[in-house]
């Protein structure tokens, strides 16, 4: 499977929202960012926030480019151009049936190589709630690397969960790519 990244649009929403179907989910894929039940507006408002100029973060939808099927999203949020680093975050394997097949690393590292060759980044980070075993191991295989831990950082309902960050750089990717 090939992924191309394509900028998420507001047409784009409505699959958005069939995808995130549950507060779990919600809070795999976005943290305490959004609010469940996720809806219209709140897209509306995210992207809204990618449309600034020299925009801080770029959201896109990953497509499949054999079956032109979507497949995913991902954003690339917090460009810092001056220290060339960034974040990725709110990666989301869209269909439930599509899951566990590798489809989140290679979007995640359709992301990485666009970061490192288009905008010339340093570094990348990513902060994964510590229950997502799944996203952890996909950011390991990429080639990430673990750097340390946000205690009890993030409340949804009377639980409390830890962040576990991780980050790659440059180097570290045009070795692996050899």
């Amino acid at each position: 499977m090939h992924i191309e990244l394509l900028m998420f649009k507001q047409e784009d929403i409505g699959r958005l929202l069939s995808w995130v179907d549950s507060k779990e989910l919600l809070l795999s894929w976005a943290g305490s960012f959004f609010e469940f039940p996720l809806s219209q507006m709140q897209c509306e408002q995210y992207l809204e926030t990618s449309l600034v100029e020299p925009p801080s973060r770029l959201i896109f939808k990953a497509v499949d480019s054999d079956s032109g099927e979507v497949v995913g999203h991902i954003e690339l949020d917090g460009i810092d151009l001056e220290n060339q680093s960034a974040f990725i975050s709110r990666v989301l394997v869209g269909a439930n049936a599509q899951r566990g097949r590798g489809i989140g690393q290679a979007i995640v590292l359709q992301l990485v190589n666009a970061a490192f060759t288009q905008l010339a980044l340093h570094r990348i980070a990513v902060g994964v709630l510590d229950f997502n075993d799944s996203a952890v191991y996909c950011y390991e295989k990429c080639g990430f690397k673990y750097e340390g831990r946000y205690r009890d950082i993030v409340k949804c309902g009377d639980q409390y969960y830890s962040v576990v960050t991780m980050s790659l750089l440059r180097s570290e990717w045009q070795s692996a790519e050899k």
